[in-house]
């Protein structure tokens, strides 16, 4: 059944079936599988995270909640679907890192704090890319020559769901870079 018929019964849809439309069945099935969201979710795997060593790219990410720097970090991400939006806690080790996520004009937007990133995204059989579209902060439009370079991608190796997230700012360089994998809790058997 194509994931489009939830929203023509009158459902509404998981947030990335909204934004994608038909390209959502373009992507790998563990892709497609954490971004399926209409119950709350679980997940755990490892991350390996790097922080930039610039001292004001340290402070944003304090002050943005980013996890701090690690190898081989568990990692527990939960995914609550409410009123349209997706609230997403991230658990890297013990340090939290929250954010909300909607859609906007055919964008998926995240709120971390004060900023909301806008992001366009691109699927494919490979994989999801997040582009960046539009920063706010505090509400206010970020123009795009102080936009950070932020590339995110979502993939899928011997079935389980792998990520890739970095982002360097302008004069400043590296703010924090994070890949790992997940796999979705309690899908195996337990004792």
């Amino acid at each position: 059944m194509p994931h489009l018929d939830a929203a023509a019964a009158g459902g509404l849809a998981p947030l990335y079936v909204r934004v994608l439309g038909a390209r959502f069945d373009a992507l790998p099935a563990a892709v497609r599988t954490l971004h399926d969201l209409r119950a709350p979710s679980a997940w755990t795997g490892r991350a390996t995270v790097e922080r930039g060593p610039h001292p004001l790219a340290r402070a944003i990410a304090w002050l943005s909640g980013l996890p701090p720097a690690g190898r081989d970090v568990p990692l527990r991400v939960t995914f609550t679907p409410a009123d349209g939006r997706e609230h997403w806690v991230r658990d890297f080790g013990g340090h939290i890192f929250r954010s909300v996520q909607v859609e906007r004009g055919g964008l998926l937007c995240e709120r971390v704090g004060a900023t909301t990133f806008a992001f366009a995204l691109e699927a494919s059989p490979d994989g999801l890319a997040l582009r960046l579209a539009g920063l706010r902060v505090l509400g206010v439009p970020v123009p795009a020559a102080l936009h950070p370079r932020i590339r995110t991608s979502e993939s899928a190796r011997d079935g389980r769901y792998h990520f890739e997230a970095e982002s360097y700012l302008p004069r400043i360089g590296l703010l924090v870079r994070y890949a790992g994998w997940l796999d979705r809790t309690g899908a195996g058997c337990s004792a």
